[in-house]
């Protein structure tokens, strides 16, 4: 009689990996057993190429069902889940596509919608109220530093991965076309969320190492002077309004000096 955690791992290599009769011969000789674990196997390896369907649907509808799906059931024998919480499941395909040397468009198009899958199950941040940003008008900006809103991230390519992602949007204009190959082009972007639909917005190369730095911890008076150190005539009042048009702020704190 095998133990239960023999068991559970050939069932598991039988559900992954497809090595069905090791656990089938563990679990009935009249081979019952086999056709349950083809089907249990099937069932559960359409469910997670669906999970990964929803994660990524640009990339899926830029390579197509078919290739797709190839790609789910290698993501799934390399990276079998092992949670319960499929939220999770998917954060290594960009990782796969890299290792499988692919076009780069597909890994970094892969980074990008991970990012859009977390941003739009991030909590909602607290509203920055008016009176809280009045009050960074008194403050010293070198005691100033801001915390920008977990429903936003900020990622970085080496080329303008998305315009593909716009393009490939349901709500996309038609004759909406993007020439490949992109060019080569250090593109930063923010990923943010309004009114339950994701946003994903180009930044000018300042504005974008500008909010980095915020989002590091620098304070208001080391931001300003970063602009202007890498613009003379940069604005800096367009730049805080942009960040507030995106929402990206949730809150700000001010040291308190001796």
């Amino acid at each position: 009689m095998p133990r239960l955690c023999e068991l559970q791992q050939a069932f598991a290599k039988a559900i992954v990996e497809g090595k069905s009769h090791a656990a089938a011969e563990t679990m009935a000789e009249d081979g019952r057993s086999l056709r349950s674990l083809a089907l249990y196997r099937r069932l559960i390896r359409n469910n997670f190429v669906q999970v990964l369907t929803i994660t990524y649907p640009v990339l899926h509808r830029l390579v197509g069902p078919r290739y797709f799906d190839v790609l789910a059931r290698g993501y799934l024998k390399r990276y079998p889940s092992m949670s319960g919480d499929l939220f999770s499941y998917g954060r290594h395909l960009s990782v796969m596509l890299f290792e499988l040397q692919v076009p780069p468009l597909l890994v970094e198009l892969a980074r990008l919608e991970w990012v859009c899958h977390e941003v739009h199950h991030a909590a909602d941040p607290p509203p920055l109220s008016q009176g809280r940003l009045q009050a960074i008008a008194s403050a010293d900006p070198a005691q100033v530093t801001f915390r920008l809103q977990a429903a936003s991230r900020l990622l970085s390519f080496s080329f303008p991965v998305h315009r593909v992602w716009l393009a490939l949007q349901p709500e996309a204009p038609a004759d909406e076309v993007v020439e490949l190959p992109l060019p080569e082009q250090e593109t930063g972007v923010v990923v943010t969320r309004g009114d339950g639909k994701i946003q994903v917005t180009p930044l000018a190369r300042t504005d974008y190492l500008l909010l980095e730095a915020m989002s590091c911890g620098a304070d208001a008076a080391s931001v300003e002077r970063m602009a202007i150190e890498s613009e003379p005539e940069f604005d800096f009042a367009r730049f805080l309004a942009t960040v507030l048009s995106l929402r990206i702020i949730t809150g700000f704190s001010v040291t308190e000096t001796l």
